[in-house]
């Protein structure tokens, strides 16, 4: 095993690089300024898939309806996918004295489409905004979420997404708030380096031109990642694309609340995140491998060089997610730490296992399989 400080010694230097790429590009990037009011506001549309959502949807139509936008310019269409519990009825009764809210009963699939991309491909053919903005049932929205991304739409920019912070005092939901907001922040590096990652499907607006260009979620391979394969087939007829990192653009998320479900988040995540350029796969490779590496490295390297290492990672990591917070404006963040640093010790063992297992992927109370999973 005499080649094992060679490799640690490589695989430290890899790390320690990116992490300060990701560092000093942060600290680079401008400070993302909005300029309100606008001179002319377009006609948006929010679309909202809701499926058995009784426990988050009012919280998600209020932060809706609490936005500081012309309340003319906005319509707001939410898709009821076949729900079985009261999402429906809460729905209708919160609707029933705003004429800009529509519920919409969606139908059962009859293509290739399923799921959150059929109840956006069927509302998308209802709206009349200029933008689409898309959101889901169990996030609130900033009262500035509709002129934060619009800023950003110059050029020939086709699809802009904000960025997501998990809410809640559960020890898992800490764990996934400041995961969440690295990842954020690394998202937000990456794409404004040019490098194509993804939009986030939450928390997103597409020019309904550039979705009509493409021919909507209709003509496109059905994913599970149904974000990912818009952003894709975007870029892929020139358009432009942002990911913003500021508190006007950061959407409230609901935690999960169990592991089995941040799991099946995950590995459905994990299967589009296969289709990242490489250079940024090769990284998150290199992430996800950390606590291996660390543990074939006490075995055959000396302490010495493990600890320092080990250290520089965690400074990197603290620095980087203090400006991340201080951007979104969630200084409590950086309380969590050191449950980021042992949730990466533990996190990727548990996921690559949960991914060899033959359960497919869960999402909204629907299984899906093999090729439904992800377009070839």
């Amino acid at each position: 095993m005499n080649f094992v400080p060679y490799f640690f010694l490589g695989y430290a230097l890899l790390y320690i690089s990116y992490q300060l790429v990701l560092l000093v590009r942060i600290i680079l990037n401008e400070k993302f300024k909005i300029r309100f009011p606008f001179s002319e506001y377009p006609k948006v549309s929010i679309l909202i898939a809701a499926r058995n959502e009784e426990g988050c949807i009012l919280s998600c139509l209020t932060a809706i309806e609490q936005l500081q936008y012309p309340i003319d310019k906005i319509d707001v269409w939410i898709g009821d996918d076949q729900s079985t519990d009261a999402t429906n009825e809460i729905v209708a009764r919160f609707i029933q004295d705003k004429p800009n809210f529509h519920l919409i009963s969606i139908r059962p699939s009859t293509t290739h489409v399923k799921g959150k991309a059929n109840v956006l491909a069927q509302l998308a053919k209802l709206v009349t905004g200029e933008f689409l903005f898309i959101t889901d049932a169990d996030i609130q929205v900033p009262t500035r979420w509709i002129e934060s991304l619009l800023f950003a739409f110059k050029d020939s920019v086709g699809i802009v997404s904000g960025s997501t912070i998990v809410e809640g005092s559960s020890l898992l939901a800490k764990i996934q708030r400041i995961d969440w907001a690295y990842a954020s922040g690394m998202i937000h590096v990456v794409s404004e380096m040019n490098i194509p990652v993804t939009a986030v499907g939450n928390n997103m607006a597409i020019r309904k031109s550039c979705y009509d260009e493409i021919g909507g979620y209709e003509n496109l391979a059905f994913s599970v990642t149904e974000d990912l394969e818009l952003f894709l087939a975007t870029i892929k007829r020139g358009w432009k694309f942002r990911n913003l990192l500021n508190a006007d653009s950061t959407a409230q998320s609901t935690p999960l609340h169990s592991l089995h479900e941040v799991l099946q988040q995950r590995k459905r995540w994990l299967s589009g995140a296969l289709r990242v350029p490489k250079l940024l796969l090769l990284f998150l490779i290199i992430q996800a491998i950390y606590f291996p590496v660390l543990l074939l490295a006490f075995l055959y390297v000396p302490a010495c060089w493990i600890l320092p290492f080990g250290l520089t990672i965690f400074s990197l990591h603290v620095s980087f997610i203090g400006i991340v917070s201080r951007k979104i404006n969630k200084q409590d963040i950086k309380k969590y730490i050191l449950l980021f640093e042992l949730n990466r010790y533990v996190f990727p063992i548990l996921l690559f296992v949960y991914t060899l297992l033959p359960i497919g992927v869960q999402w909204k109370g629907r299984t899906y399989k093999g090729k439904e999973i992800q377009p070839k």
